[in-house]
């Protein structure tokens, strides 16, 4: 929060910290009560389309760091909760989980209602497990220290379980419909990155890059603000997680030798949404009963722009841009992977792409 502020306001910047919980932090950034929403928040696709306490889409920006849910507490009941069990000496186990998270909707497929004490948020969690009303609660590996649980006044015994359950990539969540500010601290997420990457710290913050024109010129020192009151990605997690928990390897600096894909969850499928937005880019596919997909040009000798349009020496391309054409345009049109039209683009025009984009040329590149 501080660097978004800091990066959209300068060194004067000032941010306000509102209150949120699971059950209503989408539900309050619908609403406007604040800009942006941080709060150890999964992206899931479900969301992306239509999260359902809002009943709309958000956009969210590359992951801050990668996490998964592990049960924790009382060490034979997190054993049985490890072994997915509920019978013999496990049949008791009572699971804290908490309403509106992808934790809740996991827990409800791993084990039956009558083990799950449904809650709102994590200080109910730990106050229910302090007080014995659960013997498991739920939290993120960077939140499961027990140096932590006994600062806040659990004193029973204490185990962490060993395996995660789900995968957690937490995000920055902003409201659809305002791509720039989207954009805004996605680069401001991505500039904490770069920074660590490059070895540039809180206090050599004035070496750090300029953004060029990317806001306009009173925002060419954004990424600089930014660094100069947080620091790097690094000195940030330092300072506030290091203590507790390890940093993992996935959420470390890539310099090459580590993969970086990664597979993000779906969420609850099941979820019934409004349809296609009216006139949006899916209706139009629907209608027309082709996918109209821009791909890089790879033959020098070919013309600029090439609408193939089911071309039979096209169709037989098997190049991996026009792979994931064809299995979105699978997706969209019921299994029909071959009706898609290819516009071809040469370097020399890829400043025409999103010109292309905007006048409905093209629906994807």
């Amino acid at each position: 929060c501080k660097a978004v502020a800091a990066a959209a306001l300068g060194s004067s910047y000032r941010y306000e910290l509102v209150q949120t919980t699971e059950m209503n932090r989408f539900v309050q950034l619908a609403n406007g009560e604040f800009d942006v929403l941080i709060a150890a928040t999964t992206h899931t696709f479900e969301r992306d389309v239509h999260e359902v306490s809002s009943g709309i889409g958000f956009t969210f920006s590359t992951p801050y760091m990668y996490d998964g849910m592990t049960f924790n507490g009382v060490p034979e009941f997190v054993t049985c909760a490890d072994k997915l069990s509920v019978i013999g000496e496990c049949a008791s186990i009572r699971i804290c989980s908490r309403i509106g998270t992808t934790w809740y909707d996991k827990t409800e497929d791993l084990f039956p209602a009558s083990n799950i004490v449904a809650e709102e948020s994590r200080q109910e969690s730990i106050k229910n497990l302090i007080e014995g009303k659960c013997d498991v609660i739920q939290t993120e590996h960077h939140q499961a220290s027990e140096a932590e649980l006994r600062a806040l006044g659990y004193d029973g015994p204490y185990a962490q379980g060993v395996n995660a359950f789900t995968k957690e990539p937490l995000a920055i969540v902003t409201r659809d419909g305002d791509p720039e500010f989207a954009a805004f601290a996605e680069l401001v997420l991505q500039s904490l990155f770069h920074a660590e990457a490059q070895n540039v710290t809180m206090t050599t913050a004035d070496t750090f890059t300029q953004t060029g024109e990317f806001f306009g010129d009173e925002y060419e020192d954004m990424f600089k603000n930014a660094l100069a009151a947080v620091g790097n990605y690094g000195e940030i997690y330092a300072r506030h997680l290091e203590p507790i928990s390890a940093r993992l390897k996935v959420d470390t600096i890539n310099h090459g030798e580590t993969g970086l894909l990664i597979s993000h969850p779906f969420g609850n499928v099941d979820t019934v949404g409004s349809g296609p937005i009216k006139g949006g880019a899916i209706e139009s596919i629907l209608e027309r009963g082709f996918l109209r997909c821009g791909i890089p040009l790879r033959h020098s000798n070919s013309s600029s722009i090439l609408e193939d349009a089911h071309e039979p020496s096209y169709d037989e391309r098997v190049g991996l841009d026009m792979e994931f054409c064809r299995a979105l345009s699978a997706s969209i049109l019921q299994r029909a992977p071959d009706n898609v039209s290819f516009k071809n683009f040469p370097a020399s025009e890829y400043g025409n792409i999103s010109l292309a984009l905007e006048n409905g040329d093209i629906d994807v590149y």
